[in-house]
């Protein structure tokens, strides 16, 4: 279907473009699961909760998907919340807040030495571990912050590689003013990155048109001969997925750091000093192993639906009685996370897309064939490493073969994404409103005009 356009409705919103909520059982979770949480252990045991609240979230969540004619991706980790916080944990009993309070320091106590606001410090920061409160006036914050912890940040919740670096700090926090310019900075580099990459795919047949292979010759004008077409596409579409993905997690945490900035919000509350949502991604190529794709996922990735979708790996090798840091129960919980994580991803496919050439189901199960392959490459990569350790491989041929494997892995699985996204039309529109490229081009500015 070529360029279709459709009036911008609600129902043409949720139907056609992204799913989104149609029916009031969508919303049945966010009063449940807080209702459930409110209840003491003493008044109902956990096995009376799941037996209460998991079929209530689980039939009202179905119901919103029939009406949707499919899932979407809130209403799926709404799902995946509930049972790690219902089914595969107990919080009233085994969960900890860690709270600050401040506490005097000795008189003769020399000042900390690199503190965030380069002053020295009459208080040093000290921590209580709170568990479940009996009373409603604490309770109440304590099931609000529960539920809107993401990655468990300040809580302590029986994964011992999780719990020993909490309260967990950012070990070199940038001050609030270098972290809204650098949050800027990084927003505005994904911009130009997204409007530069998008001049490629407004010219490169193989983004618009259906039936044209990653494969197939570039334009005339390209780097025709030079490199693989495969490649030059999948770095186009990783850049996209770095610029729209990876670079806009900051931007959204300047007011809550400016508002501690002024003294309104505690620490706690204060991004600028929580581990970054993204790590090294230099390290992903050079740990001493084959293991560009798992430190990609594990290190250099955000986590932020990480132990959500890989709740029900941990709670099986638990049952299984799988030995911590064995490969069986690594394999287990990569498997099992990336399952669910594929899941969730499908989530983005509305039901009757508008450019779609293959229907809602099949541009699903391209989605997850991406996100499902990723455990076989870490089961590749555990392999070659046992042969790779036993042959003594020095590290600077790590790194090459690391930086060489994470491109093949790249230019293998990504394509199955560039499929789902074709359908899905993603390369149809110009993703930002105002383009430097077309301005200084075209002379047009305004791309949404």
């Amino acid at each position: 279907m070529s360029q279709t356009t459709i009036a911008l409705t609600y129902d043409n919103l949720v139907n056609r473009i992204v799913p989104g909520p149609q029916s009031l059982s969508y919303f049945v979770p966010l009063v449940v699961l807080p209702i459930a949480f409110s209840i003491p252990p003493w008044i109902a045991s956990k096995q009376t909760l799941c037996a209460v609240a998991l079929p209530i979230i689980s039939a009202s969540l179905v119901h919103a998907w029939t009406v949707m004619g499919g899932i979407d991706v809130i209403s799926f980790d709404m799902l995946l919340h509930s049972y790690h916080l219902l089914l595969f944990n107990d919080p009233r009993r085994h969960f900890r807040r860690i709270l600050a309070k401040t506490a005097t320091a000795e008189k003769t106590r020399t000042p900390k030495v690199g503190s965030r606001d380069g002053k020295d410090e009459s208080t040093t920061p000290q921590y209580i571990e709170q568990p479940y409160p009996a009373k409603w006036s604490g309770r109440l914050p304590w099931i609000g912050t529960l539920l809107i912890s993401m990655r468990f940040v300040d809580w302590k919740i029986g994964s011992p590689s999780h719990d020993s670096k909490q309260p967990d700090r950012n070990p070199t926090a940038p001050s609030h003013l270098r972290f809204i310019l650098t949050a800027i900075l990084r927003t505005l580099s994904g911009y130009v990155v997204l409007d530069l990459t998008s001049a490629w795919t407004q010219q490169d047949p193989y983004f618009k048109t259906f039936g044209v292979s990653v494969d197939s010759p570039l334009p005339q004008y390209a780097l025709s001969g030079l490199l693989p077409p495969r490649l030059i596409r999948c770095t186009i579409m990783a850049l996209q997925v770095w610029a729209s993905v990876g670079q806009q997690f900051q931007l959204p945490c300047t007011l809550p750091v400016a508002l501690h900035w002024m003294g309104y919000l505690p620490d706690a509350w204060s991004p600028h000093l929580w581990p970054t949502f993204f790590g090294s991604f230099r390290a992903t190529f050079t740990t001493p192993n084959l293991g560009a794709v798992r430190n990609f996922w594990g290190r250099y990735w955000h986590q932020t639906l990480r132990y959500y979708c890989s709740g029900s790996g941990v709670w099986l090798a638990n049952l299984m009685r799988l030995p911590r840091r064995s490969q069986s129960r690594y394999l287990l919980i990569s498997a099992t996370t990336f399952f669910f994580s594929g899941i969730v991803h499908i989530g983005l496919v509305p039901p009757e897309p508008i450019f779609a050439l293959k229907s809602a189901n099949q541009i699903r199960w391209l989605i997850l064939v991406f996100f499902w392959l990723q455990p076989v490459g870490f089961a590749f990569e555990t392999a070659v490493s046992v042969v790779l350790h036993h042959i003594g491989t020095p590290r600077l041929i790590y790194t090459i073969l690391n930086i060489l494997w994470f491109t093949a892995w790249c230019c293998f699985v990504l394509p199955f994404l560039g499929e789902a996204g074709r359908n899905l039309g993603y390369w149809r529109v110009w993703p930002v409103p105002v383009s430097l490229w077309q301005g200084i081009t075209l002379g047009k500015w305004l791309a949404w005009v």
